[in-house]
């Protein structure tokens, strides 16, 4: 073997241990995250504020409202808040027809105007609503979202029993079709095992706004969105200003079934690469914990991709290769049988093939991407 087939199984060792270590932190936090079981005979004695970003949704708005109107939850105890972003389609002509035809569920539209000078769309509209609700704990989803019925009284009643100051719960994707989809959908419940892991383990990294709660209190008092200038990361930034003001036990996953949120997955590699990209693009925002993550799994990463090309100019090399990727394969496996098992699609596991094989591609471009690319997002082209 030569210098450079040392080098880089000795870069491919010092990484490994850290990506090793962290996934089996992680793992042991989701296996060790106890499910949740709501009591029948709780009555729910906190009031909701449940806020729905929404900006040309006029395929999906209605289906979700449909879903809020048939929780099992007393309509006195929740109300829900429409923040409608400048649509252009006939979102609002929706909403406001499903406000009509609902006179006794607590609805009501907000029109955001005037955001030229702002570049935080979305959580310019959730602090909107914010600001208009009355409730005590802030849930918030987005326009495309399903839900149980169950998922409103879950996540009340686990509020009421641990008062965190703020609740993640699971998001999964549904109607999957296509190889793509199929493999997002596996890679996304990834991160959200990672997410429920990392907060029983009290070291939060990351959550997701499709399915988010959090005192209204809190929200003020950690600043919202203030002097947040990234334009995506209305869950992410508000969970570590939460950390930094209120400890990580203050933060709570809901790992109850009933509590799923669902979505559906990128149907074309263009949309599926402005939104990863969009994610990426919050890492220039993370503290120094997140960052060190982010970077361990990065490097993983690349150096697999650059890995495999050496391995072809250099066929001594393929042995090691191989090797690697078979043990982060087995690394990763347990972490998806976890959580594809919690939400009954263990199914996908098999798309965990392909998935091993372009994964490490599609983490390099997307991270070197999310640095120095823009992205389209809901028909605005956003620098950061």
């Amino acid at each position: 073997m030569t210098q450079m087939d040392w080098i880089f199984i000795l870069l491919l060792l010092i990484f490994g241990v850290i990506y090793i270590g962290l996934i089996m932190f992680y793992t042991w936090g989701w296996f060790h995250l106890d499910t949740y079981q709501p009591g029948s005979d709780i009555p729910i004695d906190i009031k909701a504020s449940i806020i729905i970003p929404a900006r040309n949704e006029e395929d999906n708005i209605g289906l979700l409202l449909e879903d809020l109107a048939i929780q099992d939850a007393p309509n006195d105890t929740f109300e829900i808040i429409i923040a409608d972003d400048n649509s252009s389609d006939n979102t609002v002509m929706i909403v406001e027809a499903f406000i009509k035809a609902h006179a006794g569920l607590n609805i009501r539209l907000i029109r955001i105007r005037n955001q030229k000078q702002v570049q935080t769309f979305k959580k310019h509209a959730i602090s909107t609503a914010i600001a208009d609700s009355t409730g005590d704990l802030i849930i918030t989803t987005d326009a495309d979202c399903r839900v149980n019925p169950g998922w409103l009284s879950g996540m009340m009643q686990f509020y009421q029993e641990n008062k965190p100051k703020m609740i993640l719960a699971p998001v999964a994707f549904h109607h999957e079709k296509s190889l793509f989809e199929k493999m997002q959908s596996l890679e996304f419940l990834s991160l959200i095992a990672i997410t429920g892991g990392a907060i029983r383990m009290g070291n939060p990294v990351m959550c997701n706004g499709a399915n988010l709660a959090y005192e209204k209190k809190a929200f003020y008092e950690t600043g919202g969105f203030d002097q947040d200038s990234f334009t995506s990361g209305d869950d992410v930034f508000l969970l570590l200003k939460m950390k930094k003001k209120y400890g990580s036990r203050s933060i709570r996953f809901l790992k109850y079934f009933n509590s799923i949120v669902y979505t559906k997955a990128q149907k074309t590699l263009k949309s599926f690469y402005h939104q990863r990209t969009r994610w990426a693009s919050k890492n220039k925002g993370y503290d120094l914990r997140i960052l060190l993550v982010s970077f361990s799994v990065y490097m993983v990463n690349l150096l697999l991709v650059v890995g495999f090309f050496y391995s072809l100019c250099h066929p001594g090399f393929w042995k090691p290769f191989l090797i690697a990727t078979l043990l982060k394969a087995m690394i990763d496996i347990p972490i998806l049988i976890g959580i594809t098992t919690f939400v009954k699609q263990t199914k996908i596991l098999l798309y965990g093939i392909p998935l091993i094989l372009f994964y490490p591609i599609y983490i390099v471009f997307i991270g070197a991407m999310g640095i120095v690319a823009t992205y389209q997002w809901k028909g605005r082209k956003v620098t950061k």
